[in-house]
């Protein structure tokens, strides 16, 4: 008997040894189901070359981007959508999809395997990215956005999403300041922005905060104080920016978006006429009945007679380069802007016709393959901080900031220019620049002179206006930041507000026609920005029909996601539902003041 049950023990033994090993081969080496948290960072990062997808929507709505394009004419011109389509809806897809799971699974992993700095990373990445996205949507799911077995998802307002946002940036801060004794091998590439650097990722967080708080600063005016705070704890210098960067070998998915090579901008999308005038001075003066009369006296980043040489790197010309840097001054580029709808008469890379390999090269500065992708960077966080610090009446304070603001957007334009050189035909004639034409040493010194002229460091204190902030703001995101849309909704685009300091019907629009405040108003932030319906020469285009005179304040939600799958979630959005055609004119929660 007992040779039986021994023989037994060994069969069961050997069986169960048997289905173990049998069970084994589904467990694919080339394809495990689960792998180290920092191997799930390289992709989770590299979603966010995405935000570019949204600008092509974004930029036009606040005047960045001009042009012939469709999104340049839907977005810019009529402040409409496109029915049935994805356009728009890239950070839904990039928060939900490409990052989605692996971001909670880097933090989860990261907690439980005690790799801190794995979990604080991921939260930094979560906090940046929901801000993102709920900036740009308003309402969107987040307490069931990852919730196993639903086929419906709830929306959460604005106000919980960006809640959790400072609750991920905070509970970032708190892991990436644990003792963390793993070793990452990958790190330095998984890393694409900052190669395993726990400060600077620490940082990146307040940074997470600061822009969080300013946008909700209209809610309750103690959150200017948590801005400043964030802000102090945040980016030292322009050498803590992040970037996303690029191999650049020589196809799309790894080149940047913005590159010759994807043709994103191509000839249809480029620099609008506002931001030219801006930054050239040629702000317009419009009479009463909206005909041009000469320049505003209110130029708040340049003048006809004062240089900015930011101008030259962040916009096209197509004036050549001359040979010898120190003949470039005022008057030696001349920069065209387009309004939206119409052909554009200079792309960013210096001609009328779409950059090509031969005439371009790889680009030039943001416009180049290989360039880094800024997320955010110290000049911004010092914009906000002046902003805060003014918004509380410490001038002399907040104009220290701007100071260093303006400055430090000297040093994040020269970080990615790259020397330009001369395209000649068979004549000697140059006909196109690769790269940049100006050298950082030129620039480096109409910098200088810029920075101690009188829109900068030797500007009277007792000129120094909420403008001069959000206008060199404006320039210092151009044409990279989604956040730019967040300023221009705080202030409602400068329109006349009905008394609960809110844009109403008859007051601030008509079904033809929106009313803005004038320059000389005090309170009117951006000098000479007009909607395409204003009354003024050059903006008598009208919105949508179905906007009912409202200009856009929130991107629709992704299509294919919620319009074919979610729709039920999406009706029930108030005060207007997510499905009505004049959605997207719905305002945001943080732009509208509490009372």
């Amino acid at each position: 008997m007992r040779k039986i049950l021994l023989s037994l023990f060994i069969l069961l033994a050997i069986g169960s040894t048997s289905c173990t090993k049998w069970l084994d081969v589904n467990k694919n080496v080339d394809s495990p189901d689960w792998v180290q948290p920092v191997l799930r960072l390289g992709p989770v990062l590299a979603s966010y070359e995405g935000i570019a997808y949204d600008l092509r929507a974004v930029a036009p709505i606040c005047e960045y981007f001009g042009g012939s394009s469709a999104f340049a004419s839907t977005w810019g011109s009529s402040h409409s959508f496109t029915a049935g389509s994805d356009n728009g809806g890239e950070a839904w897809r990039m928060v939900y999809w490409l990052q989605g799971m692996n971001v909670e699974d880097i933090i989860n992993d990261g907690r439980r395997l005690e790799q801190y700095k794995m979990a604080g990373i991921g939260l930094a990445v979560k906090a940046y990215s929901w801000h993102i996205l709920g900036s740009l949507h308003g309402d969107i799911p987040v307490q069931d956005a990852f919730v196993p077995g639903l086929l419906s998802h709830r929306y959460d307002t604005q106000e919980y999403a960006f809640k959790m946002v400072r609750t991920w940036a905070r509970q970032a801060i708190a892991e990436l300041d644990k003792t963390d004794n793993n070793v990452y091998p990958t790190i330095a590439t998984a890393d694409l922005i900052y190669k395993g650097d726990a400060a600077k990722w620490k940082k990146f967080a307040y940074a997470v905060l600061a822009r969080n708080y300013i946008a909700i600063s209209k809610k309750n005016a103690g959150y200017l104080d948590s801005a400043i705070a964030c802000a102090d704890l945040s980016f030292t210098s322009a050498a803590d920016d992040p970037y996303l960067t690029f191999s650049a070998t020589g196809v799309s998915t790894t080149s940047n978006f913005f590159g010759v090579l994807r043709g994103n901008l191509s000839n249809v999308l480029t620099q609008s006429d506002y931001i030219v005038q801006v930054m050239t001075g040629n702000i317009p003066n419009y009479t009463s009945s909206g005909t041009l009369e000469g320049l505003s006296a209110y130029q708040m980043v340049t003048d006809t007679a004062t240089l900015d040489p930011r101008a030259i790197v962040l916009l096209g010309s197509i004036d050549t380069m001359p040979a010898n840097q120190n003949d470039i001054k005022k008057g030696t580029f001349r920069f065209i802007g387009t309004r939206p709808g119409y052909t554009a008469s200079c792309t960013f890379w210096g001609s009328t016709a779409a950059p090509t390999a031969t005439s371009s090269g790889f680009g030039r500065w943001l416009y180049r393959d290989d360039a880094p992708w800024p997320l955010t960077s110290y000049s911004e966080i010092q914009f906000i901080k002046a902003e805060a610090l003014f918004l509380k009446n410490q001038k002399a304070q907040a104009f220290d900031a701007f100071k260093l603001a303006v400055a430090g957007h000297m040093d994040f334009v020269k970080k990615s220019m790259v020397a330009g050189t001369a395209v000649k035909n068979t004549a000697n004639k140059q006909t196109s620049v690769i790269g940049d034409k100006i050298t950082v040493a030129r620039f480096n010194t109409l910098a200088a002179e810029y920075l101690n002229s009188k829109f900068v460091n030797a500007m009277p204190i007792a000129n120094f206006t909420l403008s001069h902030i959000m206008m060199q703001k404006y320039v210092a995101l151009f044409p990279w930041s989604l956040d730019t849309w967040n300023d221009l909704r705080r202030y409602h685009y400068d329109l006349l507000l009905g008394s609960g300091g809110v844009p109403v019907t008859g007051t601030s629009w008509t079904a033809d026609v929106v009313y803005h405040k004038l320059d000389s108003d005090v309170a009117r932030v951006y000098k000479g920005f007009f909607l395409p319906p204003s009354d003024v020469l050059n903006r008598r285009s009208k919105f949508s029909t179905l906007n009912q005179g409202s200009p856009y304040y929130r991107l629709r939600p992704r299509y294919n996601s919620e319009y074919m799958w979610n729709l039920p979630s999406l009706k029930a959005l108030t005060p207007i539902a997510g499905d009505a055609d004049n959605y997207h004119t719905s305002q945001v929660w943080f732009s509208i003041p509490s009372n």
